[in-house]
């Protein structure tokens, strides 16, 4: 049982550095993601901006509409007054004409209003549109980058794992599931060293009587604290 447990030892080594790897990989993938989600976050900044200028275009082009119609009116009322020769048509016509160039001049202010704000937005895209080509060439850049160390890890887990199938074939079937379990359990720490009659995985210590036991009998000996597999190295003669 003492040699089963050292081998535990030793599969405990290749399973923290698969595990150490594959948290590694998730960081990595956890970037990955956030980088993404950045991109495509300045990409809707660009498309609402695209939209309120395409709405405020359309309305600039409706209001335009309208004030070349009440242009025109306000030139045929014009021409007409030059055919009046009632006085009282007359004046009714030029208050007409009046009321359509008060209101031609708030149209005009509208439509000034709209292209300034036109404007701002256009600035606007531009500014966005610069930053999303620049963040699109980093992210290019980066994504080969995180592709390269990604590719990396997964060589060093297949290898790590291939040492793990070997090492792991040596232990019995119930140890090593037992093994597994503390392992997930534990943070990755199920198979500690006794020292100076102190557990090294929760440092309390160990009863006499069990660290005497630990090297007698041929059995499993769990901490009484963190309920770690517990060993002891032989000292040397």
């Amino acid at each position: 049982m003492h040699a089963q447990i050292e081998i535990l030892a030793s599969l405990q080594t290749v399973d923290r550095e698969i595990k150490e790897q594959t948290g590694l990989k998730q960081g990595l993938l956890s970037e990955f993601q956030t980088k993404e989600k950045e991109f495509q976050a300045k990409k809707r900044e660009v498309e609402v901006l695209a939209a309120a200028y395409a709405e405020k275009e359309k309305l600039r082009a409706e209001k335009d509409r309208v004030f070349q119609d009440e242009g025109r009116k306000a030139t045929d009322k014009r021409m007409r007054m030059n055919r009046i020769k009632n006085v009282k048509e007359l004046q009714a016509l030029q208050r007409e004409i009046d009321q359509t160039r008060e209101s031609n001049g708030d149209l005009e202010e509208e439509l000034i209003k709209i292209m300034q704000d036109m404007d701002v937005l256009k600035a606007q895209i531009q500014t966005k549109e610069s930053e999303m080509a620049a963040m699109r060439e980093e992210w290019q850049n980066k994504q080969q980058e995180l592709k390269t160390q990604i590719t990396g890890i997964d060589q060093s887990v297949s290898e790590a794992a291939s040492r793990r199938q070997s090492i792991a074939s040596q232990v019995t079937g119930d140890l090593i599931s037992r093994y597994e379990l503390i392992f997930s359990r534990r943070g990755g720490t199920a198979v500690v060293e006794v020292a100076s009659g102190i557990c090294q995985g929760c440092y309390m210590n160990i009863p006499p009587q069990l660290g005497n036991e630990i090297i007698r009998s041929d059995k499993v000996h769990l901490c009484p604290s963190c309920q770690r597999i517990l060993y002891i190295k032989p000292v040397a003669e």
